[in-house]
């Protein structure tokens, strides 16, 4: 039995009508009497109108039998009894609390062994061994009694016993008190009938209390499972929030960085263009080496970020590996040779099926960690043909990494042996953006290496069957003479050297500093381009602002967004609009490229453009 030293008291005063026997059995803690005390509240009522209406059966029975008119006077004592247990339990107050489980115990099984008295008692009186009509209805129901109490009250073991003592013990002093060997049977089985009644008693006890416990332990796990639910949750939201706040944070930083960097690079075009001496040459080419290296770790933060905005979407088709191979070759053989490292590419004849811009960004990332991190020796970029796949491996003989990291440095910002955070070994960001780029492409990039031994990263891609598509010539260069640009940009370094820039590509510019000083500018400046921020003064965009100005002049003009916003939302919307986007920094060639490639596809609209400013020229 479960019981702890608060509950010896309510145990002693529990069996308090059947004297203060230790060997009884003692009421569970608190929080199981309550429950189980709720299980036979729920049918109490049940038995206590049964067991009226079952005294009021017996006691007409032994009125038809014979005169005995106590019989009635006592039916009615046995309903009285049952009333008063059955409403007098209403005004316990907590009676199904734990605070008021053994008040409630208590007094219900002094109620119950009164009425087990009383059935005890019509037993002793009315009883007549000579009688067997009488002695088979006043067994029967005192024994169907007790099979209902079994029912019901076993739930709690002390409340059921408080009814079966009382109620079977004078049934067996009634034959004993005969004295007839006759009566031997019936001497021995009533109280092996009593026992038989405690024993199925306890077992249902055992069995109540285990449901219970169960219940108890179901419940506290759903608390805790909920606890833990809402704990991942406020964890998940803690996650995203700070996920979001790197993003901002990674944006804010981006975007502040590239602007200044985005006016130097402008400006340093337009100083190589003046007449400098060979010392001025020298320390414009630094500076366009300091500037090119932040330019690269910006790009790898405006990668990462396109990765996590889910922009990048693969656009598959054959392509030969060695036209690839080879250009990354001219790319990086000179760094190697500067840090007296060997480059080498085995040739391959592998046609991949695959989107070739992104498979260069991964071997670009690759090459360049493995120059960043090898000291001597060399790097070696090769592919193994298999029979439906081609496996990409870059090799270096550099510092290797140990088993414990494999995993942890395809994860941002991690790098190894670089406390110092020394910037000419990167952000930290390739190997991320190695593994988002094989992900994108449904690849995986795996790695085996050796501390002190090197390192081989691996890629499968699958082999094309089909004839690879020749990527076309570039075409030449348009000039841009007279071209009319219009840039809006509330940095006024930027606006001027722009300006600057496109002035030496004999370009005609016009700078405005908002959406509103663009639209005035449209009565006497009609442009053929239009170059604008994607962040403007009063909470405009950019593409706003093109919108603007498109539909005030009636027609399409050829735009260019610039940017220097990661942010994921950003790089979504400007995706979505469809407009041509270029990020700060922004290298004089690409800018070139990308008005050339504008206008391209719209001629007719630049060249009308300038042939409506001529006639408003002259009119």
């Amino acid at each position: 039995m479960i019981a702890d030293n608060g509950a010896d008291k309510g145990t002693d005063q529990a069996a308090a009508p059947l004297g203060r026997l230790r060997l009884l059995p003692r009421f569970d803690e608190p929080r199981l009497l309550a429950a189980q005390m709720a299980l036979i509240d729920q049918s109490f009522g049940i038995a206590m109108l049964g067991c009226s209406l079952a005294a009021f059966i017996l006691a007409a029975g032994l009125m038809l039998s014979g005169d005995r008119p106590g019989a009635l006077p006592w039916a009615c004592a046995m309903a009285l009894a049952c009333v008063v247990a059955y409403f007098g339990r209403l005004g316990l107050p907590g009676r199904l609390t734990e605070a008021g489980a053994a008040r409630y115990a208590r007094g219900m099984t002094a109620m119950l062994s009164l009425i087990g008295a009383l059935w005890g008692l019509v037993a002793w009186l009315y009883l007549d061994v000579r009688l067997p009509a009488v002695v088979i209805c006043v067994l029967s129901l005192i024994a169907g009694m007790s099979a209902a109490a079994l029912a019901v009250f076993s739930a709690c073991l002390p409340v059921a016993i408080g009814f079966f003592i009382p109620s079977i013990v004078p049934v067996w002093m009634v034959f004993l008190a005969t004295g007839d060997i006759e009566y031997l049977p019936m001497f021995l089985g009533t109280p092996l009938y009593l026992l038989v009644l405690m024993v199925f008693a306890r077992n249902y006890s055992h069995v109540a209390r285990h449901s219970i416990a169960l219940r108890f332990e179901n419940v506290e796990l759903i608390s805790q499972l909920r606890e833990q639910t809402v704990r991942a949750e406020a964890a998940q939201h803690a996650a995203e929030d700070a996920s979001r706040a790197k993003s901002v944070f990674l944006a804010s930083a981006s975007h502040d960085l590239r602007q200044p960097l985005h006016a130097m690079g402008l400006f340093l075009v337009s100083l190589g263009r003046t007449g400098l001496d060979e010392r001025q040459r020298q320390l414009v080419a630094h500076i366009e080496a300091s500037s090119g290296a932040a330019r690269e770790m910006l790009n790898s933060l405006l990668d990462f970020s396109k990765l996590e905005a889910g922009v990048i979407t693969p656009r598959p088709r054959p392509f030969r590996l060695q036209p690839l191979l080879h250009k990354l070759e001219n790319e990086f053989a000179p760094q190697a040779d500067a840090r007296g490292l060997v480059y080498r590419t085995r040739d391959t004849t592998a046609t991949l099926y695959g989107d070739p811009t992104l498979v260069e960004l991964v071997l670009r990332n690759l090459i360049a960690n493995a120059i960043r991190y090898t000291q001597q020796g060399g790097v070696l970029v090769a592919c193994r043909n298999r029979r439906l796949h081609a496996v990409v491996e870059v090799w270096d003989t550099g510092i290797g990494i140990p088993v414990a990291q494999h995993r942890d440095i395809f994860r941002e910002f991690h790098q190894l042996g670089n406390p110092e955070r020394d910037q000419r070994k990167g952000l930290g960001l390739g190997l991320a953006i190695v593994d988002g780029l094989a992900r994108t492409m449904r690849t995986r990039v795996t790695l085996g290496s050796r501390p002190g031994h090197g390192s081989v990263f691996r890629f499968n891609m699958p082999q094309a069957w089909g004839t690879p598509e020749e990527a076309p010539r570039p075409l030449a260069p348009r000039g841009l003479d007279g071209l009319r640009v219009l840039v809006i940009d509330d940095d006024v370094a930027i606006r001027t050297a722009m300006s600057e820039l496109l002035a030496t590509w004999q370009c005609q510019c016009h700078t405005a500093e908002t959406e509103e000083d663009a639209l005035r500018a449209l009565g006497t400046f009609t442009p053929g381009l239009i170059l604008a921020d994607f962040r403007l003064r009063g909470h405009r965009t950019g593409q706003e602002a093109l919108d603007a100005i498109r539909q005030r002049l009636g027609r399409h003009v050829p735009a260019i967004i610039i940017t220097g916003d990661t942010a994921a939302d950003r790089l979504r919307t400007a995706h979505a609009a469809g407009t041509a986007l270029l990020h700060k920094p922004v290298v004089p060639q690409e800018l070139q490229q990308a008005i050339d490639a504008l206008l391209r596809v719209a001629p007719a609209q630049g060249e009308d453009s300038r042939g409506r400013q001529t006639r408003a020229e002259a009119e």
